[in-house]
């Protein structure tokens, strides 16, 4: 439990890319509760005709959910508790990584929330075609768009790079002993 929803202590690479797999898990456990709960039983047709229809990379229509009732709402309630959870288990264990790597919490300021300001930015402050921003470095807008966008890429890029790549502190730092010590 520590793992997933303490904050105190360091984490290696190799649970980092565990949180990996687990995410993916938990992605799967949520999908299948939309997609029974709710009722989406054609969201799977219309995902595999419209993957047929050769546009990878735009999103996939989402067809209309059943009205919420009966036991939807438990749907709704188990979808809403998994994120909060999973939401919680990924500030966790990136601060733990963060302090394997001897930096404080506070840098999740750079490493989560600028990325996710500059991307509403750019979802915000311009035209969309099939999830991407259309018009990026076209106009002054479109230039604050296109650098906000480059900069969220770039962040998102170094914070993969650091997390997942690049060793720990060697030996105990201020956050606790180095947890490849033997």
């Amino acid at each position: 439990m520590h793992y997933l929803f303490g904050f105190g202590g360091r984490i290696n690479r190799a649970k980092m890319w565990l949180f990996f797999l687990v995410t993916l898990g938990w992605e799967l456990v949520v999908g299948l509760v939309a997609i029974f709960g709710l009722h989406w039983s054609h969201y799977l047709q219309a995902l595999q005709d419209f993957t047929q229809a050769g546009r990878p990379f735009a999103p996939a229509p989402m067809p209309i959910p059943d009205p919420v009732g009966g036991t939807a709402w438990y749907a709704v309630a188990a979808i809403v508790l998994l994120l909060v959870l999973y939401v919680v288990a990924y500030f966790a264990v990136y601060v733990k990584r963060l302090h394997d790597r001897n930096k404080s919490a506070w840098w999740l300021i750079l490493y989560a929330l600028v990325p996710m300001v500059l991307n509403a930015f750019v979802w915000v402050s311009g035209s969309m075609h099939a999830g991407w921003p259309v018009g990026l470095f076209a106009g002054p807008v479109g230039i604050a768009r296109g650098a906000a966008y480059v900069v969220a890429c770039v962040i998102g890029i170094w914070v993969f790079i650091e997390l997942y790549f690049f060793r720990g502190t060697t030996g105990e730092n201020r956050f606790g002993p180095d947890p490849l010590a033997k």
